[in-house]
């Protein structure tokens, strides 16, 4: 069953240990305390405030690459789920929605902390492993608040607030930023997925879902789902509505989809491309490394930021980016 879904065969947590290069005994021990393997820490949102981190520590994020490129990876997604696959973006995303006349867009609150350990074994099981193997890889996969390091957190207050909802959570959940969690969120949430795509197909409207973004469109008001019929689906399998991000935009307003405008074709906007193009014009006149050490101070990555904004925009408008292009192969970077 498993090799004919292209599913490594792992017999027992002992088998499991062996295919990780590791003693059983060290196995069984991350596992059981992975909840003390991660760091906590918080950066600077661009808006203000701060976002909360929590990193695994190189030996069990070795293990979560691990099963994330040998199991997670081959587990396959409908063209519908346009995040965290290989190949899909934002872009994709947004063409699925490209010129209608209704979009409607709602959000899923804490995404990854909605998903405990109890639905990640489920969805071990639900790929072809033995209970106890499941067991194991869900535990290696979740963690909750380490109540020794929320104390150290004390020094920081503000800091520590972050994490106030999460010391609530008594079991493990998946973690932001685990790199096994993107790829078992999308699986735990395929029957949320398959329950949308059938009452699209039943109503006839659009449906994707971008990581906790879900977007429904259509050119007839009357063929979009009720929220209250949402929020019922949302519920039952095990997710909430986060209602303050509800959004129905009407054609002939500014529609916008992950980012991209989705009214007429889909396209970078104009803010965004009016800020590379003002980068563009400071660094010819201060010179590039002169402008971006007053914006970026202390920053030395300010060309590979502006190239990487351009390279954005050449995905999706390559005519805009060309001109974006020539002007930024004026600019003297001084090296």
């Amino acid at each position: 069953m498993l090799d004919g879904k292209g599913l490594p065969v792992i017999f027992d947590t002992s088998h499991l240990a062996f295919m990780l290069n590791m003693s059983h005994r060290d196995l069984v021990h991350i596992a059981f305390m992975a909840s003390v393997f991660y760091k906590y820490f918080a950066i600077k949102k661009r808006n203000g405030g701060y976002r909360r981190i929590m990193a695994p520590y190189m030996h069990l994020r070795q293990i979560q690459v691990w099963i994330n490129k040998n199991i997670l990876s081959k587990v396959q997604q409908p063209e519908f789920v346009t995040a965290f696959v290989k190949g899909r973006n934002t872009q994709m995303n947004a063409r699925l929605h490209e010129n209608r006349a209704y979009v409607l867009k709602v959000d899923l609150s804490n995404f990854f902390e909605s998903i405990n350990v109890r639905r990640v074994c489920a969805a071990f099981m639900w790929m072809g492993y033995e209970s106890s193997v499941a067991s194991c890889l869900a535990k290696l996969c979740t963690a909750k608040i380490d109540d020794y390091k929320y104390d150290m957190l004390g020094e920081q207050p503000e800091i520590q607030a972050l994490f106030d909802e999460l010391m609530q959570r008594h079991e493990p959940f998946l973690i932001q930023g685990a790199p096994t969690s993107p790829a078992l969120a999308n699986i735990v949430c395929g029957r949320l997925d398959k329950r949308m795509k059938r009452l699209s197909q039943e109503m006839g409207f659009n449906y994707s879902r971008y990581a906790d973004d879900m977007t429904f469109s259509a050119d007839d008001r009357a063929m979009l789902p009720k929220i209250s019929l949402i929020r019922k689906i949302v519920k039952e399998e095990g997710f909430t509505l986060n209602e303050k991000k509800t959004e129905l935009l009407h054609q002939g307003n500014k529609q916008m989809v992950t980012g991209l405008l989705v009214d007429g074709r889909v396209r970078v906007p104009g803010t965004y491309k009016r800020d590379i193009m003002r980068h563009i014009h400071f660094c010819q006149k201060y010179g590039g490394r002169g402008h971006f050490d007053r914006v970026m101070h202390g920053k030395a990555y300010g060309r590979e930021w502006l190239e990487g904004r351009i390279r954005y925009v050449y995905s999706v408008e390559p005519e805009a980016a060309k001109k974006m292009w020539m002007e930024f192969e004026k600019i003297d970077w001084g090296y």
